[in-house]
């Protein structure tokens, strides 16, 4: 008898992690403003964090096959 094989995390969407990523990154910036008492440093984490979930979402579209391609093959 064999164990039932575990589900592969290859196969998790990538738009659920991009999500999962920005929703850490805006955690992120919210404890920087409430914890950081300097707003320039503040202004920096928001900043960095923006073009973080930015990067992200554009990895993450270049992954993803529009419907209108899957047809095509």
């Amino acid at each position: 008898m064999t164990a039932p094989e575990q589900p592969s995390r290859v196969d998790t969407e990538p738009v659920s992690i991009a999500e999962a990523v920005r929703l850490v990154l805006v955690a992120v910036v919210a404890i920087g403003w409430w914890v950081i008492p300097d707003q320039t440093i503040n202004v920096i984490v928001s900043a960095v964090g923006a073009i973080l979930s930015v990067v992200s979402s554009v990895l993450v579209r270049r992954r993803v096959v529009p419907v209108a391609k899957l047809d095509q093959d």
